[in-house]
């Protein structure tokens, strides 16, 4: 059973299939392996072979518990009264981490946690939010990296794949070719805000208030560049700012392959007609 299974699996890796619908592909086979045990289990205890029978029946009870678990969980919505998967965690005191969700964005493939983040400069309606495109000087660039040290020193993100060894970036990277990236979707950073120096639309990142540095110009929002803008009639507030990229990882020759990149930025700005 189990080498029919593996088989499966050979075979599915080259389809482009998502990794609920694989599971619950093998959630399937399982049960019907799970049957073919209980089978040959009854089998053995017709011919008075006790110990076998009595061991292989005790495997095919366990493994359809936890076929059953794989049913509620990949097909429904519910979790089932006897999955004892709760309690076991709250025994070995193992933390339970947010449900997490695969996206495929311009950036890559990342895993993604529910929870969601509220920016220091507060929520903005969504209607009213326009990406921003900017522009990064090798000065700025130099103080974005001061930024991401000074962020890993006090633990504000981890740059480790959210936890997933190679393994799991690899199955991730089947599904789509884009890179993983060690940052995941980005982290907000602590404080931000946005300057008008002349013509010109600078953000300044920081820990704090008391010490921030120039990261980037907002060179376009939304479809207008700034210098388009009629800001007499239009008030421009920097919503949020993320950063981004980073090492990734990504499929090579002889398997997941790691490769440097410069972490950048990832705006939002808010408009308001006056």
């Amino acid at each position: 059973m189990f080498s029919f299974l593996d088989m499966v699996n050979h075979y599915l890796g080259y389809f482009n299939i998502n990794v609920t619908l694989k599971s619950r592909i093998y959630t399937v086979l399982g049960f019907f392996g799970d049957i073919y045990l209980f089978y040959i289990s009854f089998r053995f205890l017709q011919n008075q072979m006790f110990t076998k029978g009595i061991l292989l029946l005790l495997v095919a009870i366990i493994l359809m518990y936890f076929t059953a678990c794989n049913f509620f969980y990949y097909f429904t919505k519910r979790q089932p009264w006897f999955d004892i998967s709760p309690k076991l965690a709250k025994v070995l005191h193992i933390q339970e981490h947010p449900r997490e969700t695969q996206v495929e964005s311009k950036m890559g493939t990342t895993v993604i946690s529910e929870e969601r983040n509220v920016p220091a400069n507060g929520l903005f309606d969504d209607q009213h939010l326009l990406p921003a495109k900017v522009e990064v000087s090798p000065i700025q660039q130099a103080n974005i990296d001061r930024l991401v040290a000074q962020m890993e020193r006090q633990q504000l993100f981890q740059a480790d794949y959210n936890g997933m060894n190679d393994r799991k970036i690899f199955e991730l990277l089947k599904v789509n070719s884009k890179p993983v990236y060690a940052i995941g979707k980005g982290v907000l950073m602590p404080y931000f805000e946005m300057r008008k120096q002349g013509s010109a639309l600078v953000i300044y990142c920081g820990l704090n208030q008391s010490e921030i540095y120039p990261v980037g110009e907002i060179r376009r929002v939304g479809l207008q560049s700034v210098s388009s803008l009629d800001l007499t009639h239009v008030k421009l507030y920097l919503a949020s700012v993320t950063l981004v990229g980073g090492p990734y990882k990504q499929i090579g020759r002889a398997g997941v392959i790691e490769a440097p990149q410069d972490y950048t930025l990832r705006a939002m700005v808010a408009y308001k007609k006056l």
